[in-house]
């Protein structure tokens, strides 16, 4: 089944001007795509619109971003699943790559591999990376929290991937859960071993 236009639709009418993602990310998903779907796949999500080329440091347009994920929901339906499936793997593959670059500052020296920690310096990870929404976290207990974010996008599901990622780039395992607010935003219940 195809992704969902709608709400894809809903989601870039919720996008400001000058919004922005880093271009490790647009590669991060084109490279989930070629992984699953073969070398030419990447070129046939492009289609031409979303540019040739991305640097992993500069910025591109949130709207494309977003465009691209549910692209890849739809070349990756066949290979991963349904379309929160797929963003959640895009979330998780993300994260990862981020953790290897801009954000082995926030994983290896702030966060000390400590979860806690490492929410709790969700916004400034979060900044690092896009150029909109605030991000908000409250522990619930030693290995809980919710983090709070507002004025984001981007599926709830590609969330959790970049969460529950987050937590096996740390060595850890463990769920986040979406409570929508919003088609720009939700609350992420965060649990972990």
């Amino acid at each position: 089944m195809p992704s969902n236009k709608a709400e894809l639709a809903a989601r870039l009418a919720a996008v400001r001007s000058g919004d922005s993602v880093r271009g490790l990310f647009f590669k991060s998903v084109l490279g989930l795509i070629q992984q699953h779907a073969g070398l030419a796949a990447p070129e046939a999500v492009r289609d031409g619109a979303l540019g040739a080329a991305y640097s992993d440091l500069l910025t591109y347009p949130a709207r494309d971003f977003l465009t691209l994920l549910y692209r890849a929901a739809d070349a990756l339906e066949s290979a991963l699943g349904p379309e929160d499936t797929v963003f959640h793997a895009c979330g998780e593959k993300d994260v990862a790559r981020f953790s290897t670059g801009p954000g082995m500052l926030i994983f290896g020296i702030i966060s000390r591999g400590d979860p806690q920690k490492l929410f709790a310096g969700a916004q400034m990870g979060y900044s690092a990376a896009v150029s909109y929404g605030s991000r908000d976290y409250v522990p619930t207990s030693p290995t809980s929290g919710t983090l709070h974010m507002r004025r984001d996008m981007l599926p709830p599901a590609y969330h959790e991937g970049i969460l529950t990622g987050a937590l096996k780039v740390l060595g850890r395992s463990g769920t986040a859960r979406a409570t929508r607010r919003g088609i720009d935003s939700a609350d992420y219940d965060i649990q972990w071993r």
